[in-house]
């Protein structure tokens, strides 16, 4: 079963990552937007874990009782999941080249930047110019990449061990709150934002609240969805009014967790009237194109500001948001039809 409200979500969180990109606001002249933007919407970075955790929850659901099952299935996971990924990753990496190197020579160090970004391991090695380079936010891909990777392994390995997965859980949990205590402050964003070993974390959430979604979907209990789904954002935007009260390691890993796996596991049931908004085509569509938004939407707004900044075309920042967000979209939506799902087809077909 398709979980609709689901992937509509995805488009709203991976615009909370777009607005975080949006750098030149801090020095805007306009001081709502300069202040919304320092206050506010600089958070969006935390859009992120809302997809790990999503990723183990949507793959649980996709692959629960095919992988276990034989090796060829696994082969079609690992197929499925490249073709859905790595193209676009590729091509956006060749978009990015020119604003890695314009009027520099490509040296060792270059070619070790493009040979991580590559192959998909620049977020294993926590140093800023290495993960951050070429397209951004490629290295989220790139922990994505890691966990596809894992995750035959992981269902099987949580299929022998029953019960004891939820223990084995809590103990992960665990360590991501107490290591930050024993590794030097500078490499807490590495680690434990970037960082796929300790992202894995939210993965591995995601997988096991699927257990959980499998067993309240079995009780026969009269809920008012709606006023759940409402009360899941109401969660969300109270720990986010609450950002300022912890540490910014626990921004960066544990503090959202809990209110991003209640959005994920209520609107799973597709129940409330916000999940039946969020199931209609177009709220569907955004989602589908939500991956080629966030691969791209980088990449628009540096070239952007990089002709902007030299022939001054547009200074209203409002238009300027408007325009980035448009671009960004329909590059996007053009990115979907006509290069992402074609060439999945085309890969699926010929590997499988």
């Amino acid at each position: 079963m398709h979980l609709k409200p689901l992937t509509s979500l995805r488009f709203l969180f991976a615009l909370m990552v777009f607005v975080s990109h949006l750098d030149f606001l801090r020095t805007s002249d306009y001081h709502w937007l300069r202040t919304t933007y320092q206050d506010i919407l600089v958070e969006g970075y935390i859009g992120v874990s809302f997809f790990f955790i999503l990723s183990g929850f949507i793959l649980t659901h996709a692959y629960h009782s095919k992988i276990n099952t034989s090796n060829p299935e696994n082969k079609k996971f690992f197929i499925a999941r490249i073709a859905r990924i790595y193209p676009l990753h590729f091509v956006t990496f060749l978009i990015a080249v020119p604003l890695m190197f314009w009027g520099q020579e490509i040296d060792g160090k270059g070619w070790l930047l493009g040979l991580s970004n590559s192959t998909l391991t620049q977020s294993y090695v926590p140093i800023k110019e290495l993960y951050f380079s070429f397209n951004g936010p490629s290295w989220s891909i790139s922990c994505e990449f890691f966990f596809y990777l894992c995750f035959p392994f992981l269902l099987r390995f949580f299929d022998k061990i029953g019960q004891f997965k939820y223990y084995l859980t809590g103990v992960l949990v665990l360590a991501i709150l107490i290591l930050p205590d024993f590794i030097d402050q500078q490499w807490h964003h590495g680690l434990f934002y970037i960082n796929p070993l300790f992202r894995v974390v939210d993965f591995i959430l995601g997988i096991v609240l699927y257990d959980f979604y499998v067993h309240l979907k079995s009780k026969k209990v009269l809920i008012n969805f709606t006023k759940l789904e409402l009360f899941s954002i109401g969660v969300f935007m109270l720990f986010f009014s609450l950002r300022h009260s912890v540490s910014e390691t626990a921004l960066y890993s544990v503090f959202y967790w809990f209110p991003m796996m209640g959005i994920i596991l209520v609107f799973a049931f597709q129940k409330g009237r916000l999940s039946k908004f969020l199931s209609h085509q177009y709220a569907i569509w955004l989602g589908e194109i939500s991956f080629g938004f966030y691969m791209l939407h980088h990449l628009v707004l540096r070239y952007f500001t990089l002709g902007n900044g030299k022939l001054e075309w547009i200074t209203n920042d409002y238009i300027i948001i408007g325009l980035l967000l448009c671009i960004s979209m329909v590059a996007a939506g053009i990115s979907h039809r006509y290069f992402e799902v074609p060439l999945n087809k085309l890969i699926r077909q010929k590997w499988k």
